[in-house]
């Protein structure tokens, strides 16, 4: 079965590890089952693989794709800037156009540096926390994911949770160099935090956060815990750092710091900002932003490049002229997902959750119910998830194996119908 209907996947997978390790270049795509997925094209809310199999898609290209695959604004205003030019060496005017729009939508925002990736830039605003402090001690949180480059390549999703007090011990992934400076914490335990800064506030320069905790489950911080982290920051004089590389633009178009009511000194988006084109950002207040003049030399080649800083600004003009409609919509199309997966699971007895963060849903599988701690999340079952992921593709729906689904603004009604279906059928699968 799986040969026939992945047959050319297959022998695309055979044909690329014999020159690219794993066969894939980013390495979480290596576990989908029943073979990574070779794709031919996607429009909407659908992707097609290279056998000519369609599926509903909710990896949504990791993240990016909140307004779905191809929006037309967006396709037609990189087509108009190829006409144009691509790279220039210089600036041009849509990069201004950007940064206003950024400090119009997103409360921290005050100043703006455009990068490409989500981890180059957590990299750049830890240099300039660094910077403006005079500082160098980082604080990260169990749990949660910045990137994979050094130095905060550790302690996250996956990792084992600690105990005893803060700092916890430093776990790194990937063979990485953490260095010296980093200072590890559980995540949504104020006591924890204040202790920590208590012992080591003046030596660091930064404490950085998912505001929400999606890769580390999707988990909300109980009430109070992040304004008493942005109380601890400004006791201590170090900078409060939000990355909202998923969160920003999926939560609302001010991120997760507009729905929570805190404002962090520095914020790193990313991802739903581009609709797929590869583009970052780190904003925070002019103060904080000020060492970027000077010491701070902020480079990159493909900062500021033409197409992705037009795709940007096509992506967040829907999102602003839209927002009290595309919003709700998103709320109500993911609430209807989550709660029909919970219904569903309920009724085959099995012990399966759908947690629900906005746009974003994330699946645990035997974990507590409810799941609120990091430790909660690890006592969870993974295999199981594989298995429904697996499941699910043979049924019609593109769904990562960690259980963690985007809902795009091209979703419809008959989408998530047809996704219920397919779960239900696909989670029988599973459970036998």
């Amino acid at each position: 079965m799986t040969e026939k209907v992945f047959a050319h996947s297959l022998r695309h997978m055979d044909r690329a590890r014999q020159v690219v390790p794993r066969g894939v270049t980013s390495a979480k795509r290596a576990g989908l089952r029943p073979t990574p997925l070779a794709f031919a094209g996607a429009s909407g809310s659908r992707i097609t693989d290279v056998d000519g199999n369609e599926y509903i898609d909710y990896v949504a290209g990791y993240g990016p794709m909140l307004l779905g695959h191809q929006p037309p604004s967006v396709i037609e205003a990189v087509r108009g800037q190829l006409a144009a030019g691509v790279l220039y060496g210089g600036q041009h005017e849509a990069e201004a156009e950007l940064a206003e729009r950024l400090v119009r939508l997103v409360p921290s925002a005050e100043r703006i540096l455009l990068n490409v990736t989500g981890s180059e830039a957590v990299q750049a605003a830890l240099r300039i926390a660094r910077a403006a402090t005079g500082r160098k001690g980082i604080v990260k949180f169990e749990g949660h994911y910045h990137g994979w480059l050094d130095p905060v390549t550790a302690n996250g999703p996956g990792s084992p949770a600690g105990s005893g007090a803060a700092p916890r011990p430093v776990v790194a992934e990937d063979h990485s160099e953490v260095g010296p400076h980093l200072l590890v914490c559980p995540w949504n335990d104020t006591a924890a935090l204040a202790d920590l800064l208590a012992r080591h506030g003046a030596e660091v320069a930064a404490v950085i956060m998912e505001p929400v905790a999606v890769n580390g489950g999707n988990l909300f911080a109980d009430d109070g815990y992040l304004a008493e982290a942005r109380r601890l920051c400004d006791r201590y004089g170090c900078l409060l750092v939000f990355d909202e590389v998923v969160t920003g633009f999926r939560l609302g178009p001010g991120g997760a710091q507009q729905r929570l009511g805190v404002v962090p000194d520095l914020t790193v988006l990313a991802k739903a900002l581009g609709s797929g084109f590869p583009i970052s950002a780190v904003v925070g207040r002019a103060e904080a932003m000020r060492v970027a003049e000077g010491p701070v030399a902020h480079a990159g080649t493909y900062n500021g490049n033409a197409l992705s800083v037009v795709a940007a600004n096509a992506t967040l003009d829907v999102l602003e002229t839209e927002r009290d409609t595309l919003y709700p919509r998103l709320e109500r199309l993911s609430g209807e997902l989550a709660t029909g997966v919970n219904e569903c699971a309920d009724r085959r007895g099995v012990p399966l959750r759908a947690y629900r963060a906005g746009a974003v849903i994330r699946l645990h599988w035997g974990a507590p119910d409810p799941v609120r701690t990091y430790a909660d999340v690890l006592a969870g079952r993974g295999e199981p998830l594989r298995e429904l992921s697996e499941n699910l593709v043979r049924n019609g729906v593109h769904a990562r194996e960690s259980g963690l689904w985007y809902v795009s603004a091209a979703h419809s009604d008959n989408d998530v119908a047809r996704t219920l279906s397919a779960f239900d059928r696909a989670l029988a699968e599973t459970a036998e």
